[in-house]
Protein backbone atom coordinates (compact mmCIF):
# COMPACT_ATOMS: atom_id res chain seq x y z
CA UNK A 1 0.00 0.00 0.00
CA UNK A 2 1.16 3.42 -1.19
CA UNK A 3 -0.09 6.81 0.20
CA UNK A 4 -0.80 9.48 -1.90
CA UNK A 5 0.95 13.12 -1.39
CA UNK A 6 -1.90 14.73 0.41
CA UNK A 7 -2.02 11.56 3.25
CA UNK A 8 1.67 11.96 2.92
CA UNK A 9 1.77 15.70 3.62
CA UNK A 10 -1.22 15.32 6.66
CA UNK A 11 1.13 12.85 8.22
CA UNK A 12 4.22 15.19 7.84
CA UNK A 13 2.30 18.46 8.86
CA UNK A 14 0.53 17.08 11.72
CA UNK A 15 2.33 13.95 13.41
CA UNK A 16 4.43 15.06 16.22
CA UNK A 17 6.05 11.26 15.72
CA UNK A 18 9.08 11.26 13.54
CA UNK A 19 8.84 7.60 13.15
CA UNK A 20 5.10 8.09 11.48
CA UNK A 21 6.64 10.37 9.29
CA UNK A 22 9.30 8.46 8.38
CA UNK A 23 7.25 5.77 7.81
CA UNK A 24 4.50 7.42 5.57
CA UNK A 25 7.68 8.61 3.43
CA UNK A 26 8.59 5.00 2.89
CA UNK A 27 4.77 4.24 1.67
CA UNK A 28 4.51 7.42 -0.47
CA UNK A 29 4.72 7.42 -4.43
CA UNK A 30 5.73 11.40 -4.00
CA UNK A 31 8.32 12.50 -5.94
CA UNK A 32 10.62 15.58 -4.94
CA UNK A 33 13.07 17.72 -7.39
CA UNK A 34 16.33 19.54 -6.41
CA UNK A 35 18.17 21.83 -8.02
CA UNK A 36 21.58 23.21 -6.76
CA UNK A 37 19.44 26.31 -4.70
CA UNK A 38 16.21 24.39 -3.72
CA UNK A 39 13.96 21.88 -3.25
CA UNK A 40 10.10 21.05 -5.19
CA UNK A 41 7.51 18.49 -5.94
CA UNK A 42 8.18 17.12 -8.56
CA UNK A 43 6.76 17.67 -12.33
CA UNK A 44 6.84 16.87 -15.71
CA UNK A 45 9.02 19.79 -16.92
CA UNK A 46 11.38 19.90 -14.31
CA UNK A 47 15.18 18.79 -14.64
CA UNK A 48 16.45 18.42 -11.81
CA UNK A 49 17.40 15.39 -9.48
CA UNK A 50 14.19 13.27 -8.72
CA UNK A 51 13.90 12.16 -4.86
CA UNK A 52 12.02 9.63 -3.34
CA UNK A 53 9.84 11.26 -0.29
CA UNK A 54 12.20 9.09 1.97
CA UNK A 55 15.42 10.46 -0.02
CA UNK A 56 14.54 13.73 0.68
CA UNK A 57 13.51 13.51 4.28
CA UNK A 58 16.54 11.72 4.94
CA UNK A 59 18.35 14.24 3.02
CA UNK A 60 16.73 17.60 4.38
CA UNK A 61 14.72 16.59 7.23
CA UNK A 62 11.26 17.11 7.32
CA UNK A 63 11.29 21.10 8.05
CA UNK A 64 12.18 21.59 4.80
CA UNK A 65 9.82 18.85 3.20
CA UNK A 66 6.92 21.33 5.05
CA UNK A 67 8.09 24.20 3.35
CA UNK A 68 7.22 22.49 0.15
CA UNK A 69 4.29 21.17 0.84
CA UNK A 70 2.67 25.15 2.04
CA UNK A 71 4.97 26.93 -0.35
CA UNK A 72 5.59 24.59 -3.37
CA UNK A 73 9.44 24.63 -2.68
CA UNK A 74 12.22 25.41 -0.65
CA UNK A 75 15.47 27.15 -0.46
CA UNK A 76 18.02 24.72 -0.54
CA UNK A 77 21.38 26.88 -0.65
CA UNK A 78 22.47 28.56 2.23
CA UNK A 79 23.96 31.28 -0.21
CA UNK A 80 24.41 31.86 -3.80
CA UNK A 81 28.13 30.92 -3.43
CA UNK A 82 27.69 27.99 -1.27
CA UNK A 83 28.25 24.87 -3.49
CA UNK A 84 31.25 26.20 -5.93
CA UNK A 85 32.58 27.33 -2.19
CA UNK A 86 32.54 23.70 -1.54
CA UNK A 87 33.95 21.89 -4.33
CA UNK A 88 36.98 24.10 -4.84
CA UNK A 89 37.84 23.97 -1.15
CA UNK A 90 37.83 19.81 -0.83
CA UNK A 91 39.43 20.22 -4.34
CA UNK A 92 42.20 22.84 -3.46
CA UNK A 93 42.72 20.57 -0.01
CA UNK A 94 43.30 17.26 -1.60
CA UNK A 95 45.66 19.30 -3.90
CA UNK A 96 44.18 17.86 -7.65
CA UNK A 97 44.33 19.53 -10.73
CA UNK A 98 40.94 21.21 -12.26
CA UNK A 99 42.09 18.82 -14.75
CA UNK A 100 41.93 15.63 -13.02
CA UNK A 101 39.22 16.30 -11.23
CA UNK A 102 36.85 17.11 -14.59
CA UNK A 103 38.02 13.92 -15.96
CA UNK A 104 36.59 11.90 -13.33
CA UNK A 105 33.88 13.42 -13.06
CA UNK A 106 33.16 13.06 -16.97
CA UNK A 107 32.52 16.56 -17.03
CA UNK A 108 34.51 19.04 -19.64
CA UNK A 109 37.45 21.42 -17.89
CA UNK A 110 34.83 24.60 -18.55
CA UNK A 111 32.04 22.66 -16.42
CA UNK A 112 34.34 22.47 -13.43
CA UNK A 113 35.49 26.00 -13.88
CA UNK A 114 31.75 27.35 -13.63
CA UNK A 115 30.74 24.90 -11.35
CA UNK A 116 33.99 26.40 -8.79
CA UNK A 117 31.96 29.53 -9.36
CA UNK A 118 28.50 28.22 -8.73
CA UNK A 119 27.50 28.42 -12.22
CA UNK A 120 23.84 28.05 -13.17
CA UNK A 121 24.47 24.21 -14.24
CA UNK A 122 22.40 21.16 -13.85
CA UNK A 123 22.62 19.48 -10.89
CA UNK A 124 23.76 16.72 -12.47
CA UNK A 125 26.77 18.04 -12.93
CA UNK A 126 27.13 19.16 -9.25
CA UNK A 127 26.70 16.08 -8.07
CA UNK A 128 29.52 14.37 -10.25
CA UNK A 129 32.20 16.43 -9.52
CA UNK A 130 31.53 16.39 -5.87
CA UNK A 131 31.19 12.44 -5.93
CA UNK A 132 34.76 12.54 -7.54
CA UNK A 133 35.97 14.74 -4.62
CA UNK A 134 34.82 12.25 -2.13
CA UNK A 135 32.14 14.80 -1.06
CA UNK A 136 28.12 13.58 -0.13
CA UNK A 137 26.44 15.48 -3.10
CA UNK A 138 23.21 15.88 -1.40
CA UNK A 139 24.69 18.17 0.82
CA UNK A 140 27.29 20.70 -1.42
CA UNK A 141 25.01 23.82 -0.90
CA UNK A 142 22.90 22.52 1.78
CA UNK A 143 25.30 22.84 4.80
CA UNK A 144 28.21 25.73 5.07
CA UNK A 145 30.79 22.72 5.54
CA UNK A 146 31.55 19.88 2.82
CA UNK A 147 30.22 16.23 4.12
CA UNK A 148 32.11 13.37 2.99
CA UNK A 149 35.17 11.45 4.46
CA UNK A 150 36.96 14.62 6.23
CA UNK A 151 39.55 12.51 7.65
CA UNK A 152 40.30 10.78 4.86
CA UNK A 153 40.37 14.51 2.63
CA UNK A 154 42.84 15.81 5.53
CA UNK A 155 45.10 12.46 5.25
CA UNK A 156 45.16 12.51 1.68
CA UNK A 157 46.83 15.86 1.30
CA UNK A 158 49.41 14.99 3.49
CA UNK A 159 49.91 11.40 2.50
CA UNK A 160 52.12 12.88 -0.54
CA UNK A 161 55.43 13.13 2.42
CA UNK A 162 54.67 9.58 3.40
CA UNK A 163 54.39 8.27 -0.41
CA UNK A 164 56.74 10.52 -3.08
CA UNK A 165 55.27 8.37 -5.65
CA UNK A 166 51.22 9.21 -4.68
CA UNK A 167 50.27 10.99 -8.18
CA UNK A 168 46.76 13.13 -8.19
CA UNK A 169 45.02 10.44 -10.33
CA UNK A 170 45.89 8.30 -7.21
CA UNK A 171 44.20 10.79 -4.88
CA UNK A 172 41.32 11.29 -6.88
CA UNK A 173 40.74 7.59 -7.39
CA UNK A 174 41.26 7.31 -3.42
CA UNK A 175 38.69 10.00 -3.11
CA UNK A 176 36.22 8.71 -5.16
CA UNK A 177 36.71 5.47 -3.93
CA UNK A 178 36.03 6.89 -0.29
CA UNK A 179 32.72 8.04 -1.84
CA UNK A 180 31.52 4.88 -3.27
CA UNK A 181 32.07 3.36 0.51
CA UNK A 182 30.51 6.43 2.07
CA UNK A 183 27.46 5.81 -0.29
CA UNK A 184 27.20 2.16 0.20
CA UNK A 185 27.42 1.88 3.85
CA UNK A 186 24.69 4.27 4.19
CA UNK A 187 22.89 2.74 1.55
CA UNK A 188 23.22 -0.86 3.24
CA UNK A 189 21.97 0.81 6.59
CA UNK A 190 18.71 1.97 5.10
CA UNK A 191 18.54 -1.32 3.78
CA UNK A 192 19.09 -3.04 7.14
CA UNK A 193 22.14 -4.60 5.49
CA UNK A 194 24.10 -5.41 8.66
CA UNK A 195 27.83 -6.54 7.98
CA UNK A 196 28.57 -10.22 9.83
CA UNK A 197 29.81 -10.14 13.50
CA UNK A 198 32.94 -12.44 12.91
CA UNK A 199 33.86 -12.21 16.65
CA UNK A 200 37.18 -10.22 15.51
CA UNK A 201 38.57 -7.59 17.36
CA UNK A 202 41.84 -5.75 16.81
CA UNK A 203 45.12 -6.06 18.21
CA UNK A 204 47.46 -3.72 19.51
CA UNK A 205 50.18 -5.93 19.73
CA UNK A 206 52.97 -4.98 16.85
CA UNK A 207 55.55 -7.24 18.28
CA UNK A 208 58.15 -6.79 21.06
CA UNK A 209 61.71 -8.04 21.73
CA UNK A 210 62.09 -11.79 21.14
CA UNK A 211 58.22 -11.76 19.59
CA UNK A 212 58.75 -9.68 16.24
CA UNK A 213 55.50 -8.10 14.57
CA UNK A 214 55.67 -10.85 11.61
CA UNK A 215 55.42 -13.37 13.98
CA UNK A 216 52.30 -11.94 15.73
CA UNK A 217 50.78 -11.81 12.05
CA UNK A 218 51.18 -15.28 11.40
CA UNK A 219 49.01 -16.00 14.58
CA UNK A 220 46.62 -13.53 13.73
CA UNK A 221 46.18 -15.10 9.91
CA UNK A 222 45.73 -18.47 11.46
CA UNK A 223 42.86 -17.02 14.24
CA UNK A 224 41.14 -15.32 11.84
CA UNK A 225 40.59 -18.30 9.78
CA UNK A 226 39.35 -20.15 12.56
CA UNK A 227 36.81 -17.57 13.36
CA UNK A 228 35.81 -16.96 9.47
CA UNK A 229 35.26 -21.00 9.73
CA UNK A 230 37.97 -21.48 6.83
CA UNK A 231 38.64 -25.01 5.76
CA UNK A 232 42.21 -25.75 5.19
CA UNK A 233 43.65 -24.98 1.98
CA UNK A 234 43.21 -22.03 -1.03
CA UNK A 235 40.61 -19.65 -0.14
CA UNK A 236 38.35 -19.35 -3.43
CA UNK A 237 38.45 -15.86 -3.28
CA UNK A 238 39.96 -13.00 -1.49
CA UNK A 239 37.10 -10.39 -2.25
CA UNK A 240 34.03 -12.46 -1.48
CA UNK A 241 35.73 -13.21 1.33
CA UNK A 242 36.21 -9.69 2.53
CA UNK A 243 32.85 -8.43 0.68
CA UNK A 244 30.31 -11.44 2.01
CA UNK A 245 32.17 -12.97 4.94
CA UNK A 246 33.42 -10.06 6.67
CA UNK A 247 31.26 -6.91 5.62
CA UNK A 248 34.38 -5.05 4.12
CA UNK A 249 33.15 -3.02 0.91
CA UNK A 250 35.97 -3.61 -1.59
CA UNK A 251 36.49 -0.91 -4.27
CA UNK A 252 38.09 -1.91 -7.42
CA UNK A 253 39.83 1.02 -9.46
CA UNK A 254 42.87 2.28 -11.21
CA UNK A 255 45.42 4.03 -8.71
CA UNK A 256 48.51 4.03 -11.17
CA UNK A 257 52.21 2.01 -11.03
CA UNK A 258 53.26 2.52 -7.42
CA UNK A 259 50.02 2.01 -5.68
CA UNK A 260 49.10 -1.74 -4.54
CA UNK A 261 46.10 -1.03 -2.39
CA UNK A 262 44.58 1.63 0.09
CA UNK A 263 42.39 0.75 3.47
CA UNK A 264 40.12 3.56 4.94
CA UNK A 265 38.05 4.15 7.77
CA UNK A 266 34.33 5.02 6.42
CA UNK A 267 32.76 6.21 9.55
CA UNK A 268 32.25 3.29 11.79
CA UNK A 269 33.23 0.94 8.88
CA UNK A 270 36.80 0.35 7.05
CA UNK A 271 36.79 -0.60 3.26
CA UNK A 272 39.63 -1.70 0.96
CA UNK A 273 40.47 0.32 -2.07
CA UNK A 274 42.51 -2.07 -5.00
CA UNK A 275 44.46 -0.96 -7.72
CA UNK A 276 43.57 -3.05 -11.23
CA UNK A 277 47.08 -1.71 -12.63
CA UNK A 278 50.51 -1.72 -11.67
CA UNK A 279 52.05 -5.33 -10.15
CA UNK A 280 48.07 -5.82 -9.56
CA UNK A 281 47.25 -6.76 -13.10
CA UNK A 282 48.57 -10.22 -12.14
CA UNK A 283 45.81 -11.76 -10.10
CA UNK A 284 48.19 -13.44 -7.53
CA UNK A 285 49.68 -10.47 -6.27
CA UNK A 286 46.27 -8.64 -6.33
CA UNK A 287 45.07 -11.40 -4.04
CA UNK A 288 47.85 -10.78 -1.93
CA UNK A 289 47.07 -7.15 -1.51
CA UNK A 290 43.45 -7.48 -0.80
CA UNK A 291 45.10 -10.03 2.12
CA UNK A 292 47.51 -7.28 3.01
CA UNK A 293 44.77 -5.09 3.31
CA UNK A 294 42.36 -7.25 5.15
CA UNK A 295 44.92 -7.58 7.62
CA UNK A 296 44.78 -3.95 8.27
CA UNK A 297 40.93 -3.64 8.03
CA UNK A 298 40.74 -6.69 10.71
CA UNK A 299 43.08 -5.84 13.07
CA UNK A 300 44.86 -2.24 12.85
CA UNK A 301 43.54 0.10 16.07
CA UNK A 302 42.70 2.97 14.79
CA UNK A 303 45.98 5.19 15.78
CA UNK A 304 47.72 3.23 13.44
CA UNK A 305 45.01 3.03 10.51
CA UNK A 306 44.93 6.75 10.75
CA UNK A 307 41.46 7.10 8.86
CA UNK A 308 43.78 6.29 5.39
CA UNK A 309 46.41 3.37 5.24
CA UNK A 310 48.29 3.38 1.38
CA UNK A 311 50.84 0.56 0.86
CA UNK A 312 53.14 0.91 -2.27
CA UNK A 313 54.23 -2.49 -3.78
CA UNK A 314 57.80 -2.41 -2.77
CA UNK A 315 56.35 -2.65 0.63
CA UNK A 316 54.45 -4.91 0.63
CA UNK A 317 56.55 -7.34 -1.60
CA UNK A 318 59.30 -6.98 1.58
CA UNK A 319 59.51 -10.16 3.06
CA UNK A 320 57.40 -9.61 6.53
CA UNK A 321 60.80 -10.11 8.60
CA UNK A 322 62.56 -7.24 6.67
CA UNK A 323 59.79 -4.40 6.39
CA UNK A 324 60.85 -1.86 8.81
CA UNK A 325 57.62 -1.00 9.65
CA UNK A 326 55.54 -3.23 12.47
CA UNK A 327 52.30 -2.75 11.05
CA UNK A 328 53.53 -3.48 7.82
CA UNK A 329 55.33 -6.71 8.71
CA UNK A 330 52.75 -7.72 10.57
CA UNK A 331 50.24 -7.22 7.50
CA UNK A 332 52.99 -8.78 5.04
CA UNK A 333 52.83 -12.12 7.57
CA UNK A 334 49.04 -12.14 8.05
CA UNK A 335 48.27 -11.81 4.31
CA UNK A 336 50.77 -15.24 2.91
CA UNK A 337 49.32 -17.33 6.36
CA UNK A 338 46.06 -16.16 5.31
CA UNK A 339 46.49 -17.16 1.64
CA UNK A 340 48.56 -20.46 1.93
CA UNK A 341 49.00 -21.60 5.59
CA UNK A 342 52.63 -22.60 6.11
CA UNK A 343 51.70 -26.19 6.34
CA UNK A 344 49.73 -26.97 3.18
CA UNK A 345 51.83 -24.81 1.06
CA UNK A 346 54.87 -27.06 2.22
CA UNK A 347 52.49 -30.14 1.66
CA UNK A 348 51.87 -29.20 -2.15
CA UNK A 349 55.74 -28.52 -2.39
CA UNK A 350 56.59 -31.77 -1.55
CA UNK A 351 54.16 -33.25 -3.70
CA UNK A 352 55.30 -31.18 -6.56
CA UNK A 353 57.16 -33.37 -9.42
CA UNK A 354 58.18 -30.78 -12.15
CA UNK A 355 58.12 -27.21 -10.75
CA UNK A 356 57.12 -27.16 -6.91
CA UNK A 357 57.32 -23.37 -6.21
CA UNK A 358 54.55 -23.20 -9.51
CA UNK A 359 52.34 -25.52 -8.19
CA UNK A 360 52.33 -23.89 -4.89
CA UNK A 361 51.61 -20.26 -6.81
CA UNK A 362 48.66 -21.77 -8.44
CA UNK A 363 47.40 -24.10 -5.94
CA UNK A 364 46.77 -21.23 -3.44
CA UNK A 365 46.65 -18.18 -6.24
CA UNK A 366 49.92 -16.94 -4.43
CA UNK A 367 52.64 -14.14 -5.71
CA UNK A 368 55.78 -15.34 -6.55
CA UNK A 369 57.53 -13.29 -3.60
CA UNK A 370 55.01 -14.52 -0.92
CA UNK A 371 55.07 -17.69 -2.26
CA UNK A 372 59.10 -18.45 -1.94
CA UNK A 373 58.99 -16.69 1.52
CA UNK A 374 56.71 -19.06 2.55
CA UNK A 375 58.14 -22.61 1.61
CA UNK A 376 61.29 -20.91 2.60
CA UNK A 377 60.39 -20.76 5.93
CA UNK A 378 58.37 -23.82 6.30
CA UNK A 379 62.01 -25.67 5.04
CA UNK A 380 63.17 -23.94 8.02
CA UNK A 381 65.40 -21.50 5.83
CA UNK A 382 67.36 -25.03 4.81
CA UNK A 383 67.97 -23.80 1.34
CA UNK A 384 69.10 -20.78 0.22
CA UNK A 385 66.60 -18.57 -0.66
CA UNK A 386 67.66 -17.74 -4.40
CA UNK A 387 67.15 -21.23 -4.59
CA UNK A 388 63.59 -21.53 -4.88
CA UNK A 389 62.07 -20.83 -8.34
CA UNK A 390 59.70 -21.19 -10.79
CA UNK A 391 59.40 -21.21 -14.71
CA UNK A 392 57.58 -18.79 -15.92
CA UNK A 393 53.31 -18.75 -15.73
CA UNK A 394 50.00 -17.48 -16.30
CA UNK A 395 47.74 -17.30 -13.34
CA UNK A 396 44.75 -19.77 -12.81
CA UNK A 397 41.78 -19.11 -14.49
CA UNK A 398 39.33 -19.71 -11.57
CA UNK A 399 41.33 -16.31 -9.69
CA UNK A 400 41.23 -13.93 -12.21
CA UNK A 401 37.16 -14.95 -12.76
CA UNK A 402 36.88 -14.94 -9.02
CA UNK A 403 38.79 -11.76 -8.05
CA UNK A 404 37.66 -9.51 -11.23
CA UNK A 405 34.15 -10.79 -10.90
CA UNK A 406 31.82 -8.21 -12.67
CA UNK A 407 34.65 -5.47 -13.25
CA UNK A 408 35.27 -7.35 -16.45
CA UNK A 409 32.23 -7.65 -17.54
CA UNK A 410 29.22 -6.05 -15.50
CA UNK A 411 25.76 -6.03 -17.47
CA UNK A 412 25.65 -2.32 -17.55
CA UNK A 413 27.72 -1.14 -20.16
CA UNK A 414 30.73 1.13 -19.43
CA UNK A 415 30.17 1.67 -15.82
CA UNK A 416 33.26 2.61 -13.89
CA UNK A 417 35.29 0.13 -12.15
CA UNK A 418 35.09 1.47 -9.13
CA UNK A 419 31.30 1.23 -9.41
CA UNK A 420 31.07 -2.11 -10.98
CA UNK A 421 31.41 -4.64 -7.83
CA UNK A 422 28.88 -5.46 -4.83
CA UNK A 423 28.10 -1.73 -5.21
CA UNK A 424 26.26 -1.58 -8.08
CA UNK A 425 23.43 -4.43 -6.64
CA UNK A 426 23.30 -2.15 -3.51
CA UNK A 427 22.44 0.79 -5.16
CA UNK A 428 19.97 -1.36 -7.54
CA UNK A 429 17.98 -2.84 -4.52
CA UNK A 430 18.15 0.94 -2.69
CA UNK A 431 16.32 2.20 -5.71
CA UNK A 432 13.78 -1.22 -5.74
CA UNK A 433 12.63 -0.37 -2.45
CA UNK A 434 12.92 3.28 -2.86
CA UNK A 435 15.30 4.62 -0.75
CA UNK A 436 16.57 6.57 -3.52
CA UNK A 437 15.18 7.49 -7.01
CA UNK A 438 15.28 5.33 -9.97
CA UNK A 439 17.79 8.74 -11.27
CA UNK A 440 19.39 8.94 -8.07
CA UNK A 441 20.31 5.30 -8.31
CA UNK A 442 21.28 5.45 -12.08
CA UNK A 443 23.30 8.96 -11.45
CA UNK A 444 25.36 7.04 -8.92
CA UNK A 445 26.04 4.60 -11.42
CA UNK A 446 26.37 6.57 -14.80
CA UNK A 447 23.93 4.92 -16.90
CA UNK A 448 20.59 5.17 -17.82
CA UNK A 449 17.32 4.51 -15.91
CA UNK A 450 16.52 2.04 -18.57
CA UNK A 451 19.82 0.44 -18.38
CA UNK A 452 19.59 -0.15 -14.85
CA UNK A 453 16.40 -1.50 -15.08
CA UNK A 454 17.38 -3.99 -17.43
CA UNK A 455 20.62 -4.88 -15.49
CA UNK A 456 18.06 -6.29 -12.72
CA UNK A 457 17.47 -9.69 -13.40
CA UNK A 458 21.94 -10.25 -14.32
CA UNK A 459 22.40 -8.23 -10.87
CA UNK A 460 19.94 -10.14 -8.69
CA UNK A 461 22.01 -13.49 -10.21
CA UNK A 462 25.29 -12.12 -9.56
CA UNK A 463 24.83 -11.19 -6.03
CA UNK A 464 22.21 -13.26 -4.51
CA UNK A 465 22.75 -12.16 -1.12
CA UNK A 466 22.44 -8.46 -1.54
CA UNK A 467 18.75 -9.34 -2.38
CA UNK A 468 18.08 -11.43 -0.06
CA UNK A 469 14.89 -10.76 1.34
CA UNK A 470 14.37 -8.10 -0.67
CA UNK A 471 10.80 -7.21 -2.73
Amino acid sequence: MTLDPTSFYRVLLSSVDDAEVVNAAQQSDLLFVRSVDQLAEDNPSARGRRLTAIEALNAYGRHVLAQVAADGCALLAESATAAGRVLRGRRELLNISPREVARRAGVEPRVLDQAELSGRLPIQAYDAIAQALGLDERFISFRSEPVGNEGIAFRLRTVGDEHPKMTGTAVSAIAEAAWVTLTQVRLEHALGIVPPRTGIEPSSNYGSPGYPAYMHGTFLARHAREMLDLDDGPVPSLRELCEEEVGVPVVQTELGDAIAGVTVQAGERRAIVLNLSGRNRHVYVRRCTLAHELGHVLFDVSERLRDLRVDDYDGLEELPARAPDPVEQRANAFAVELIAPQADALDCYHAATEDPLGEVMDLFGISFTAARYQVWNALDRSVPLENLTTSHREPAQCYEAAEAFTVDYHPIYGIPASRAGRFSAIVLRAAIERIVSWQTAAGYLRCTERDLRDAEPSLRNLFPTVFDRAP
